[in-house]
């Protein structure tokens, strides 16, 4: 009898393995870079935004914050929340630091509802309103 030689190719289990380790590091990669634009921003100090806000007016900042309430609608200008800053413990109680943010019409797609968690980008506009350019759930 004679012996059918054996093909030298890849496994096809070798072959899916690798594929689907590649679509994983993509995914990976590609995920990483969703929030590139928050990973650059500056975290708002709120010091300085208490202190004056209409000298921060025009600059963008990154906030890490839980909704509180809801303070207005307006269908042309958007809502108008109150947020609770959140913080790393810094072992000390201090009193919770809350600010005003407007998410306007073009984010009106978001629900947003008291107690959730979010990272936004604010931009500082006229009045020291910060003013909600993205949002994203951690």
């Amino acid at each position: 009898m004679s012996r059918q030689k054996k093909s030298k190719g890849f496994p096809i289990w070798l072959i899916a393995l690798i594929v689907l380790l590649g679509g994983g590091a993509a995914y990976f990669v590609l995920h990483q870079g969703g929030d590139s634009s928050l990973r650059t921003t500056e975290e708002l100090d709120p010091a300085i935004y208490y202190n004056n806000a209409n000298s921060l007016r025009g600059n963008t900042y990154k906030i890490n914050v839980e909704i509180d309430s809801a303070l207005g609608n307006s269908p042309t200008k958007g809502r108008l929340f109150s947020v609770v800053l959140k913080r790393g413990d810094k072992g000390g109680n201090t009193a919770p630091e809350i600010l005003p943010v407007l998410l306007p019409p073009q984010l009106g797609g978001l629900t947003i509802q008291k107690g959730q968690h979010y990272i936004m980008k604010v931009k500082v506009i006229e009045d020291g309103l910060l003013k909600v350019e993205e949002a994203s759930k951690p």
